[in-house]
């Protein structure tokens, strides 16, 4: 019997050329060889360099070289692709396959398609009346249904037409159904081409290639139906373009251009453009300030421009222009709302040692609201040099740095000036007690010198010499209890100010002419802080509590003046913690500021709740009684349930103006296959309108994405109206 078997074994072990570099191997329980034909059955195992093949009987005609397979075929390809059929014919030199039925599997992308039959030329299968899908092959949560199609598997690329979406077994267009009493006619059309397209053409890599990218789609009660299509082109690998024509049906159509470039391995480059042109009806009745909003954005980052072992440096530009900021908001896929009337644009350069560090800006700001920029200050140049704190040779415990910046604002139609700033400290550092006490003593000393020009009043220049004395103690302390640690560290500062020289006009210290109130100067005041940092420690180090409070005394016109007392505790604890910070005004004997966060996440459910109470002086003269406190909470709760399903709401709410800025709830499904989310948005938002009043949106997104083929995502402004 043994010697039986062996003979079987070497009989059935067949080494045929099927190419000039390409063996074919097979074994099999039976093998018979007439001429060039070869017939196994049983068990059949065929192995190649590019092949691995099972099936039950096998026809190979060894001159024309094409392959016969029969009975549960299964053929994997360079361990990327299986496929699995009743019968296979496999031509080897011309590269065509012909299978009915097939189930073909890409492991790569997990995606398989189960096909009536199944023809391959070279590269590319050629389907008929196929299904596809990479949920479970048995019973998928979905899938698409399509009467022909082809995958090229050099571009892993699919085609199909005809095509079906189905929930389970169920068309998804039988869903529309349920939603027919709710929506118009035309929802219903554009849902049912969607879910029943003629043509879907999709990639099952993620390898950067020119192509269709996922549309955005969406309605509006006011600005009707919005489709955003992107056309990729990746010309080479160091660039790339991509074009975006959009279309809202009642509003108007833009285009939209963004060209990447990369030319080095340590800059980036990206340009972007584009014009929205609003339909008469929608610029009229929504009193809209352009018809036209256009404008275009240039970022270029380069790092390493000259730099070596001992420093790094780079150049920074962001440039942008546009006639208003309803361009930033017809955007593709702009997900915020911007109202800002200023925009500005910087060319910064910048270099770092471990000794220095400098930067050279170039800021220029403009208004595209009154498209006025007399009254705009611009920032050409600012000047920062910076020297790192180090220690100061042959003097133990000395350290300086210093710093040196310039800037120049300029308007045509303000007060302008030129503005220099030296700070030079020098601090050293001991110890007493066996290092239980630590001391600094600091002495800075700093000029300021302001040039003013472009101006009626006749200001004059000033210039302004002090010298700092600051002088500060440390305690850190620890103490271990039975159940717990408890750590503390008390600082006191004093700090004495010393004019030496004061000349000309400087606001905030002699002079309160508003039109210098750009250049703003901050009075120093002798002053002593005492501030105390103490921590709580179980034995297994978790820090269950953490107390903050700082107080100063501050000295002015002779007078000792309490600061205001910020505290601030944290109270941790295993699944989550609540805070709470305030400031306290002792001379009007009240809280001007105060927040309380708390959070908690056990598990899958996560709370956060924070509130906050502010008055906020616009000018110094103000008192904080008279000013009306901006009193706001916000809360995110979210909870994921049966693994797969995550809810969450969102809110901030103005109880000041007993208003809601912005509420959200959302349902998020995420399987291996497939992702499911949608979003109920209620919020403000600024327009670029005549009378600059807000708008209230009532938005709906949905997202449904069937991995890793395809994304459908659908935008929809339920409600639209002004506040």
């Amino acid at each position: 019997m043994y010697k039986a078997f062996l003979f079987l074994f070497f009989i059935s072990l067949i080494s045929l050329q099927a190419k000039q570099k390409d063996t074919l191997q097979i074994i099999a329980k039976n093998i018979a060889i007439e001429d060039s034909i070869i017939k196994a059955n049983g068990d059949v195992l065929i192995f190649s360099p590019m092949y691995y093949i099972s099936a039950k009987k096998v026809i190979y005609d060894k001159k024309e070289q094409k392959l016969e397979l029969f009975g549960n075929v299964n053929i994997s390809k360079n361990n990327e692709a299986i496929a699995i059929s009743e019968y296979t014919l496999l031509d080897l030199k011309n590269e065509v396959n012909v299978a009915t039925p097939v189930l073909l599997i890409e492991q790569k992308s997990e995606i398989w398609i189960d096909a009536k039959e199944i023809r391959k030329e070279k590269n590319t299968h050629y389907f008929k009346n196929a299904t596809l899908s990479s949920c479970d092959c048995y019973n998928p949560d979905w899938s698409v249904g399509f009467s022909s199609g082809d995958f090229n598997t050099s571009k892993q690329w699919i085609n199909s037409y005809n095509n079906t979406i189905y929930i389970k077994d169920i068309p998804a267009w039988y869903f529309l159904a349920f939603a027919a009493p709710y929506l118009p006619a035309q929802h219903l059309l554009v849902s049912y081409l969607v879910l029943n397209s003629p043509y879907l053409g999709f990639s099952t890599n993620n390898n950067r290639s020119s192509g269709f990218l996922i549309p955005n789609i969406g309605y509006s009660n006011k600005q009707g139906y919005l489709y955003e299509q992107p056309i990729y082109y990746a010309a080479k690998k160091n660039y790339d373009i991509e074009y975006i024509p959009k279309i809202r049906s009642n509003r108007g159509f833009g285009h939209e251009l963004k060209y990447r470039y990369k030319d080095s391995v340590y800059s980036q480059l990206n340009i972007s453009t584009g014009i929205f042109k609003e339909k008469d009806e929608y610029f009229n009745e929504h009193n809209l300030i352009n018809k036209r909003h256009f404008g275009w954005n240039l970022d270029y980052t380069r790092k390493n421009i000259f730099s070596n072992d001992n420093f790094e440096d780079g150049v920074i530009i962001q440039l942008q222009d546009m006639n208003d900021i309803e361009y930033k908001n017809t955007l593709y896929k702009q997900k915020t709302v911007s109202s800002d009337k200023i925009i500005n644009s910087k060319v910064s350069y910048f270099y770092n040692s471990d000794n220095y560090y400098s930067d050279f800006r170039l800021i220029k700001y403009d208004n595209i609201f009154t498209n006025n920029n007399t009254v705009v200050y611009q920032t050409l140049p600012k000047i920062q040099i910076h020297k790192y704190l180090k220690k100061v040779p042959f003097f133990d415990g000395i350290s300086s740095s210093f710093d040196i910046k310039f800037e120049r604002k300029s308007a045509d139609k303000l007060v302008s000036a030129d503005r220099s700033d030296i700070l030079l400290p020098i601090k050293y550092s001991t110890s007493f007690f066996n290092k239980y006490l630590d001391m600094t003593f600091t002495e800075k000393i700093q000029f300021k010198n302001i040039d003013y020009f472009n101006d009626e009043s006749n200001n004059k220049d000033a210039n302004y010499l002090i010298n700092t004395h600051v002088l500060n103690f440390s305690i850190y302390l620890l103490k271990s209890y039975s159940t717990f640690i408890h750590t503390i560290n008390l600082q006191s500062t004093i700090t004495k100010n010393n004019t030496i020289y004061e000349k000309g006009d400087l606001f905030g210290i002699n002079n309160s002419n508003n039109d210098l109130a750009s250049f703003t100067n901050e009075k120093n005041l002798d002053n002593f802080n005492i501030s105390l940092n103490q921590n709580f420690y179980l034995k297994n180090k978790f820090n269950f509590l953490n107390h903050k409070m700082s107080q100063s005394i501050v000295k002015n016109k002779e007078k000792n003046i309490l600061g205001d007392l910020a505290n601030e505790f944290t109270f941790n604890f295993s699944k989550g913690s609540l805070s709470n910070r305030i400031l306290f005004n002792h001379d009007e004997n009240l809280i001007i500021k105060s927040t309380v966060a708390f959070k908690y996440k056990n598990d899958d459910f996560i709370n956060n709740i924070n509130y906050s109470y502010l008055k906020n002086k616009e000018n110094i003269n103000e008192k904080y009684k008279d000013i009306k406190a901006d009193k706001s909470i916000s809360v995110e709760v979210s909870n994921k349930f049966f693994k797969y399903y995550t809810l969450k709401y969102k809110e901030q709410y103005n109880i000041t103006d007993r208003n809601v800025n912005s509420r959200e709830y959302s349902l998020n499904i995420n399987k291996k296959c497939w992702d499911f989310n949608i979003r109920l948005e209620d919020k403000l938002v600024a327009s670029a309108t005549t009378n600059q009043n807000a708008i209230r949106q009532n938005i709906i997104y949905g997202t449904i994405s069937f991995k890793p083929l395809l994304t459908l995502q659908q935008k929809y402004i339920q409600n639209e109206k002004e506040e």
